[in-house]
């Protein structure tokens, strides 16, 4: 199966990257001709991209003469390839709006305090903090993280259950191994491709889940037999939405029926900007078979990579058997430790809550002249519905060019039916001021005027 790295953040589209690394891999004598390319279904699932995306960089290949598509046969490389590849594509100016959804604020970050505290640490000579340490972290810091866990999101975690790791994706990756490659892990579709890629690095089967009224459609887990399921129900991911609790008590009868787990990943969820939330499925789940997630990489900053997760006690044992240290520092172990139990944390975060408040409103009263705006109470991006004449697959390359950095909704998607119609952008709030997001929304009004 051709592979290739695909970067979400880049500038360059993930078609045109995807079309690069197809027609590199051919030039160079990679791809025979006559050699038969995946479906555009295999490679999209396989490279955590949208079927369109994949649709859109064999068009390419083929009007250029590097392929040939053969009617109900597939796409294969052509028998005799042009002989001067064309012209590179002229550079994109630079960005200088970014509503991406990775971004963080970095200019309200607690330095004084954080820098503060790292000093304080430092200076206790602490040589057990020099050492690998236990697998599952600091029991002090997991101690915290439980009165944490329990004022703030209603789940009872016992500090022996719960796991430090450096982010989401180190702690996806143990799960695999923990919970079985040979189980099928199902995951949202449209969902996390970063979780998606992961799982399948790590030898994971995935199941690319239909979302049904903004949430996973439990219905298709019983039928696909999955035997883990990756969900986002605080704030689903790129939709936003948030998962009722008809669909959480069904989810988790799933779960018990079955055997399966969940692994609930509540990114965001300390950053409810409107209205009140439900409890997390931890705090539902009466039989064990909810792996919580979170990280700090939102709610502090995302270079410090700090997450954790909550183990169902069956899981522990087999977790300390598989670890022998733990991904996250020790010094940086205890600086979270003395900020959260210093109050920081919490004051930090109902700071933040005000601020992109502020920056949300901003861009909701701007949205107006662009089309329909959602935002469904959490989190820190919302989706724009785009009217006017732009034509849907052109929406992403125009703002690029206009020196914006948005995405589409189906860019998320592994199974995008009617991908190229799709005229959803995802639109994040966190990483600018109110100023910015004001000149930024003008300028795309300009582009897809």
């Amino acid at each position: 199966m051709f592979t290739c790295t695909l970067n979400p953040q880049s500038r360059t589209t993930l078609c045109d990257q995807l079309y690069e690394a197809l027609r590199a891999q051919i030039m160079g004598g990679g791809m025979a001709s006559g050699e038969r390319l995946p479906s555009k279904r295999q490679l999209s699932a396989h490279l955590s991209v949208s079927q369109a995306t994949v649709e859109a960089a064999y068009a390419r290949l083929v009007s250029e003469g590097y392929c040939e598509s053969r009617p109900r046969s597939g796409m294969y490389v052509a028998g005799e390839l042009p002989q001067d590849a064309p012209a590179a594509p002229a550079k994109e100016p630079p960005i200088r709006w970014d509503f991406s959804t990775g971004t963080a604020d970095a200019e309200h970050f607690p330095y004084a305090a954080w820098a503060r505290l790292m000093r304080e640490v430092l200076s206790e000579q602490s040589t057990a903090l020099l050492m690998s340490g236990d697998p599952q972290g600091s029991y002090a810091l997991r101690c915290e993280l439980s009165s944490m866990l329990r004022s703030m999101r209603g789940v009872e975690a016992a500090p022996e259950r719960i796991v430090l790791g450096a982010g989401t994706e180190v702690l996806a990756a143990s799960l695999v191994a923990l919970i079985g490659r040979e189980k099928l892990f199902a995951v949202e579709d449209p969902g996390y491709s970063r979780v998606r890629r992961v799982l399948t690095t790590n030898g994971a089967r995935i199941a690319p889940t239909p979302l049904s009224d903004g949430a996973i459609d439990v219905r298709a887990l019983y039928l696909c037999g999955a035997g883990a399921a990756y969900v986002t129900p605080s704030h689903q991911f790129p939709t936003g939405s948030e998962m009722d609790m008809e669909r959480r008590e069904a989810l988790l009868r799933w779960a018990q029926e079955t055997g399966g787990y969940i692994l609930e990943d509540d990114y965001d969820s300390e950053f409810r900007l409107f209205g009140r939330g439900l409890p997390a499925l931890a705090a539902l789940d009466p039989g064990g078979q909810v792996v919580y997630m979170n990280t700090f990489s939102r709610t502090l900053a995302p270079g410090l990579r700090l997450g954790f997760m909550v183990l169902p006690e069956a899981l522990v044992p087999a977790y300390r058997k598989l670890h022998t240290a733990c991904s996250v520092s020790g010094f940086e172990q205890e600086t979270l430790r003395k900020f959260i139990s210093g109050g920081h944390l919490e004051r930090h975060i109902a700071r933040m809550r005000v601020i992109y408040r502020g920056r949300l409103q901003a861009m909701e009263r701007a949205a107006a002249q662009l089309g329909e705006f959602h935002y469904f109470g959490t989190g820190l991006h919302a989706l724009l519905t785009v009217g006017g004449r732009t034509p849907a697959q052109e929406l992403v390359p125009r703002a690029a060019q206009a020196g914006v950095r948005v995405s589409r909704l189906c860019d998320h998607g592994i199974v995008s039916p009617g991908a190229r119609e799709e005229r959803s952008v995802l639109l994040g709030f966190a990483g600018m001021d109110e100023a910015a997001i004001e000149a930024g929304m003008a300028q795309l009004a300009r582009a897809w005027k």
